[in-house]
């Protein structure tokens, strides 16, 4: 089904004197239908997504329609648009994209309209009555003068009472709904600013619409600004300055910003604003953004000669994580003594390993400090001091935790450690319910040792809540590869801490796994060095280069690759063993692109081979059984997190179930948007997870995110085998790229001074 969408409307300014069911206008390739909604066969109240049975006139009878169909009952009068289609299943249906709800225009349509059993305490005894004694003129009385209601027979003061009431409060959605598709909102945003205002919907839009952006998810800038100019906003408002301010800093830290300098905070929300175009000249934001700072909605820092202005709770973060870190590093550490010498030789003989100079001391520094961070490349022995530190402690019987950033790197340390690993949020304890982390310091982790994997992933927020969470005697290692990708929230944490040489660090530089067969790890340090990596001669190797300059080609290629030549060589099963990671989502070789090539070539879909890399996505409840998806955002309440894979086993009209590796999960009308195709996945999604298989398509049109860090954090992901698919002009410009860009971060500065 086409995702639902309510049609534009003219451009003029929406006021309050314009009619608040203004007729709209669909695409000109779409149909139009109008009938009586006879029967609802399914309705989600969350969502509002139904299907329904349509009766259209005695000649044509009636017809089934599908979509998102808010304040709309049975028995009233619709106006839909969108386009037929044939369902395998189902036969023909008509896919709604718009809808008008239309006043009834008879007495019988009116009674037709109020038995549809939508309003409390009219049914069709009643809903007859009321017709018969006001006429066409029922809604009025409905609308503005519900104490009429006594004049008819058999209604007393209760069900008077109660028909008022749910007739305001269904009309109050509905008209709410339809003002906000008035203004150009699609159909499932209108309902979630419905359910965040409520009752007061309409004069909060109209009063500041760029509330809804910091409001409600999935509401940005560009969509409040659209509404702002349907209702007369002037471009100079200061309420659109205002969120010109805040959505430019917002977008700095998706991007891994925790603060901008003014001077490009001023350049940045003045682009966005475009206040060059304006007839009367650029507005001043010195002033909004003077009152942003004074509510405490922003943060301003001089340091220097230099002005930061930070979104005041990562500004809290950072300021709280530099305090609570130098707190616990200064606590001295508790618990039986280490004689460490003899802790390593003990670790030694039980693993069977001769340890190496540099190992020996990476652990002595490591069971010798209270804060330490252990980094270094694949392949240089991370795991072994883990595993040797993970002995010690236990063999001393200290409570030991081990964390990670996302599931599949918790579940990667488990089965590299033999020991439990949990999410960092899990540890933390996160409740939907209580809007936060249970674990703080109130009730902190009940743990004497935290050892936190992958910690370049970890971003400044999260970091923040936990040193919040950990009690004062515990020790914390954090291991990470400094050279990977950082973290795609805000903060550089791994860097910051070691530039500030506030905590031990331990470098691990001796690569120990390297061999003739064994060139993903050595091209992996050779990227690192500005070398391009080397592609094996003989077919037992591990790592491939397949020179292909044009796209499309690529495409295909890949798609051989993955059903056919990795699967069949290395007997590996292309759906759950190989994994695709692209650089970027768009393009004719982005994520996007792939999946849909991947998707139709493994579910045996036509069209497998013809317009590859051209299609664009079908909509998120297109998924088909069989489907490997990823979780795109943090779902508390189904306890999915982003970037969990599963595979889709079942779907329906409104609803796909998803097994992942620990529970089936189902996923609802619009909690659909949540999953994505992961046939193919971003190298930045990738980070934490290993894949027997890799395939990295890389071509010049990646351009603006071929990085050395890139190519450097992709190629360790596989563990048999990586190929890569592309242009050597590709390849040569990210091992040349060392530059892996600025984040404005402050951690190492704060860390430093204390």
């Amino acid at each position: 089904m086409p995702l639902v969408h309510f049609a534009p409307v003219t451009s003029e300014p929406v006021s309050a004197d314009l009619p608040l069911f203004a007729p709209t206008t669909g695409p000109p390739d779409s149909d139009s239908i109008e009938g009586v909604l006879a029967h609802v066969v399914f309705r989600n109240p969350e969502t509002h997504f139904v299907i329904a049975r349509l009766e259209l006139d005695e000649a044509r009878g009636n017809v089934t329609i599908k979509g998102l169909l808010p304040g709309v009952g049975s028995g009233e009068r619709v106006r839909v648009q969108g386009r037929w289609v044939d369902d395998p299943r189902y036969g023909r249906q008509f896919d709604m994209e718009s809808f008008l709800p239309l006043v009834p225009d008879t007495e019988e349509g009116l009674e037709r309209f109020l038995r549809g059993g939508r309003v409390e305490g009219i049914g069709p005894v009643y809903a007859k009555r009321l017709v018969a004694f006001f006429g066409k003129g029922t809604l009025e009385v409905l609308d503005n003068s519900p104490e009429r209601l006594r004049e008819v027979p058999g209604i007393g003061p209760s069900r008077a009472a109660r028909i008022a009431k749910s007739w305001s409060q269904q009309r109050g959605e509905r008209d709410a709904i339809i003002f906000l598709s008035g203004l150009g909102l699609a159909a499932g945003l209108a309902t979630r600013v419905f359910r965040r205002y409520r009752e007061h919907t309409v004069r909060r839009v109209r009063e500041n619409p760029y509330r809804m952006a910091t409001d409600i998810t999935g509401i940005g800038f560009l969509t409040a600004d659209a509404v702002a100019a349907r209702l007369g906003i002037e471009k100079s408002s200061p309420h659109r300055l205002r969120a010109g301010l805040l959505h430019s800093l917002s977008t700095a830290t998706s991007h891994g910003h925790c603060f901008l300098p003014a001077s490009r905070l001023m350049e940045h929300a003045a682009a966005l604003l475009r206040l060059e175009e304006l007839p009367e000249g650029p507005p001043d934001l010195q002033g909004p953004l003077d009152d942003l700072v004074s509510e405490r909605t922003l943060v301003r820092e001089r340091v220097g000669s230099e002005e930061r202005l930070w979104l005041a709770e990562l500004h809290a973060d950072e300021v709280d994580a530099s305090e609570r870190l130098h707190r616990l590093a200064s606590v001295p550490m508790s618990g039986p003594a280490i004689d460490v010498p003899r802790a390593i030789d003990w670790a030694q003989g039980r693993s069977a390993i001769q340890f190496s100079e540099e190992q020996r001391r990476a652990l002595q520094s490591a069971l010798s400090h209270k804060v330490v961070v252990v980094t270094g490349g694949p392949g240089t022995g991370k795991t072994t001091l883990v595993r040797a530190l993970l002995q010690i402690w236990e063999g001393k019987r200290l409570r030991v935790r081990l964390a990670a950033p996302t599931g599949r790197a918790a579940r990667r340390m488990e089965e590299a450690t033999g020991c439990k690993a949990s999410t960092l949020h899990r540890l933390l304890e996160f409740s939907p319910h209580e809007g936060g982390f249970l674990r703080n310091e109130e009730r902190p982790i009940p743990a004497d040792v935290l050892v936190v994997d992958e910690s370049s992933m970890v971003d400044l927020t999260l970091f923040a809540h936990l040193l919040r969470g950990l009690p004062p005697q515990l020790r914390l290692v954090l291991v990470g590869d400094v050279e990977q990708l950082p973290s795609v929230g805000p903060g550089r944490v791994l860097s910051d801490l070691i530039e500030s040489k506030a905590v031990h660090v331990v470098r691990l530089q001796h690569v120990f796994r390297q061999d003739d067969a064994g060139l993903i790890v050595t091209n992996a340090h050779r990227i690192l060095s500005g070398q391009r990596p080397r592609s094996a001669d003989n077919p037992d190797g591990d790592y491939f280069f397949i020179a292909r300059d044009d796209p499309q080609s690529v495409v295909r290629t890949v798609v051989g690759l993955v059903t056919e030549r990795i699967a069949r060589r290395w007997n590996l099963d292309p759906r759950d063993d190989i994994q695709v990671l692209a650089p970027m989502r768009k393009g004719p070789c982005g994520v996007e692109a792939l999946n849909y090539a991947l998707r139709d070539a493994l579910q045996g879909l036509s069209g497998a081979s013809a317009g590859l890399g051209e299609a664009a996505p079908p909509p998120s409840d297109r998924l088909l059984e069989g489907d490997r998806v990823m979780q795109t955002r943090n779902n508390y309440d189904k306890r999915v997190f982003n970037g969990d894979v599963g595979r889709v086993c079942e779907t329906r009209e409104d609803s796909v179930l998803v097994q992942f590796p620990e529970e089936q999960v189902l996923y609802e009308g619009l909690e659909r948007d949540q999953l994505q195709l992961a046939y193919a996945t971003t190298i930045h999604k990738s980070q934490g997870s290993e894949y027997p298989a890799v395939v990295i398509p890389l071509v010049t049109q990646h351009y603006r995110m071929l990085k050395r860090t890139l190519l450097y954090t992709a190629i360790p992901r596989g563990r048999q085998v990586v190929v890569v698919v592309g242009s050597s002009r590709a390849v040569d410009i990210a091992v040349g790229d060392s530059d892996a860009g600025t984040r404005y971060t402050s951690l190492a500065e704060r860390l430093a001074l204390i």
